[in-house]
């Protein structure tokens, strides 16, 4: 029987790569089939396949792509998607918080309030694109976003009877920048005592320039480092070429920071909702001394930054390779800024619109391209993309209607799992990974085995609310014997809810799946167990994983 399980998930159903008849592909291209493209593009907008209703339509009139697109970027899942892809820049999901929250009167954990807390960045995101307002809104929004665990959390203004998210002010006197005046951004991102801020600095030139300082290049000689180990490191740092190639433009940046300087152990738990004090804003002459500045033009307050940040050209660059490399799962090299200029101009064409970038990455016919025959292009592309693990938790919920849960969590959404299963905790695993694993595949299997037995407990119950899930060809009285065109029915359409693929009319899935049901069956003579390992199976096909 487990030899039979072995064989059955390692089987895939083979599909032809065809070329779409479209003008402005280019010859090196070959594209997937319509079918394919409408499963790439719904799982990576919305997280989910295609109804098969979709795909047949597709199947019959291939341009339709483009309005299936537009109708998958007005649907609400999209901006779980953009979430998601946003925090692989922003690294907020953390799952933690500095504050705890019974200080403050709270009556919940600190990782329950961090669910809430650490998505008030992300919740402005999500306002700019449902809004579809310029992406420059992220820096220049004179209002945060909050529900009411955040709004208790962080002392934030918000309507009486609100719920969910909505916008909101600080109480303080901070002034209001977009994600720039966020407490949760700057208790995520802290700064100790000698860094003077230098660590927000960069963690804001990375979330918004995809510049990070340490990343760059930078060479010392042997006196040099004998005088960074044993002199004053601001002095040093300030007579030092090597060191201002890059503290000349990042000490003016860290100097807007310091109305967030504080120190949680001296504070009495009445003030730790007020972490600004505007008062502490000129502390930048008792660190590196450099006064707040832009690109060498000084600025009074975060709310000037954030308008030189929005005028600065590595801003919209910076958006355009964040949802580019999401899309694609490709990190962006030399040869590719040719390909980014265009959905760069598209952007910017659009008023720094979101949803018309994210169009045109997925529009693109290196999105939706199998092949080429250009090696170099063929060695950057694509061809078979992974899921994420917050993609594998939906996609399988919209095929079993199953909720894996652990604790009242999301089991997608603990950090050990995501780490498993390629994603990130924002903290110790910062990039996704995007290769094909054990980890992924254990998950997958656990996650299967799960779902098939409450869809099969389900389904075959006489007495059960709703329709079938799943098995919507047999009940609890069918059998192969009697019934072998309806099993091979369902097996058929097993394969295809869960894949979206058809199975071909001699795939040898049919007569395995129906001999592992016999198996099943002989230990015990119970049709739920005997279609739970059926319907397990079908869900570790590898095309849930890969699509």
């Amino acid at each position: 029987m487990f030899a039979s399980l072995a064989v059955l998930s390692a089987l895939t159903v083979s599909t032809a790569c065809v070329e779409e008849p479209v003008s402005d592909i280019p010859e090196h291209l070959t594209l997937l089939s319509p079918r394919e493209q409408l499963i790439r593009v719904s799982v990576d907008l919305r997280g989910v396949h295609p109804s098969e209703q979709d795909l047949e339509r597709i199947d019959q009139n291939p341009d339709l792509y483009v309005d299936f697109v537009d109708r998958y970027i007005q649907d609400e899942r999209f901006l779980n998607r953009a979430s998601a892809i946003l925090n692989t820049r922003m690294l907020v999901r953390t799952g933690d918080i500095s504050v705890d929250p019974m200080a403050l009167g709270i009556a919940m954990s600190p990782e329950e309030a961090a669910r809430h807390t650490n998505e008030e960045p992300l919740a402005l995101a999500r306002h700019i694109i449902a809004e579809d307002l310029p992406w420059s809104e992220i820096v220049l929004a004179d209002y945060t976003m909050a529900d009411p665990v955040t709004a208790a959390m962080w002392d934030i203004e918000i309507p009486e009877d609100a719920q969910g998210w909505v916008k909101g002010t600080y109480r303080d006197d901070r002034p209001h920048a977009g994600i720039l005046s966020m407490t949760t951004l700057w208790t995520r991102y802290p700064s100790a005592g000698v860094n003077q801020n230098r660590h927000r600095a960069n963690a804001l030139s990375v979330m918004l320039l995809c510049d990070d300082y340490l990343a760059r290049p930078v060479s010392f000689s042997r006196t040099q480092i004998d005088a960074l180990t044993s002199g004053d490191p601001e002095d040093v740092i300030a007579q030092t070429p090597a060191c201002q190639s890059c503290h000349s433009s990042l000490d003016p940046l860290a100097a807007h920071f310091y109305g967030f300087w504080w120190d949680q152990d001296d504070m009495a738990p009445a003030d730790l909702q007020i972490l600004y004090r505007p008062e502490d804003e000129p502390l930048w002459e008792y660190g590196a001394g450099l006064e707040p500045a832009w690109q060498g033009l000084p600025t009074t307050d975060l709310v000037e930054l954030a308008e030189g940040l929005a005028e600065e050209r590595r801003f919209s660059q910076c958006a355009v390779q964040t949802f580019w490399e999401g899309l694609t799962q490709r990190t962006v090299v030399d040869a590719d800024w040719d390909e980014l200029a265009r959905h760069e101009q598209v952007f910017l064409d659009s008023e720094m619109s979101i949803k018309t970038l994210v169009r045109s990455v997925v529009l693109s016919p290196e999105y939706r391209a199998a092949s080429s025959s250009d090696l170099e292009v063929a060695a950057r592309l694509v061809n078979v993309k992974t899921v994420q693990p917050d993609q594998l938790d939906s996609v399988m919920r919209d095929i079993t209607g199953y909720e894996w849960e652990f604790d009242g969590v999301r089991a997608m959404e603990r950090n050990d799992l995501m780490v498993l299963g390629g994603g990130i905790d924002s903290r110790d695993v910062a990039a996704p990974s995007h290769d094909p694993s054990v980890a992924r595949v254990f998950i997958q299997e656990r996650l299967a085995q799960s779902a098939a037995f409450d869809v099969a407990t389900h389904d075959l119950d006489p007495e059960r609310e709703g329709a079938a899930r799943m098995l919507t060809k047999v009940d609890a009285s069918s059998r192969p014997d009697k019934d072998p065109e309806l099993f091979k029915a369902q097996i058929c359409a097993l394969y295809l809810q869960a894949t979206g693929i058809p199975l071909r009319d001699d795939a040898p899935e049919v007569e395995l799946l129906t001999t592992l049901w016999r198996e099943l069956w002989s230990v015990q003579e119970d049709p739920v167990d005997a279609w739970a390992g059926v319907i397990a199976v079908v869900l570790r096909d590898p095309r849930i994983l890969m699509y």
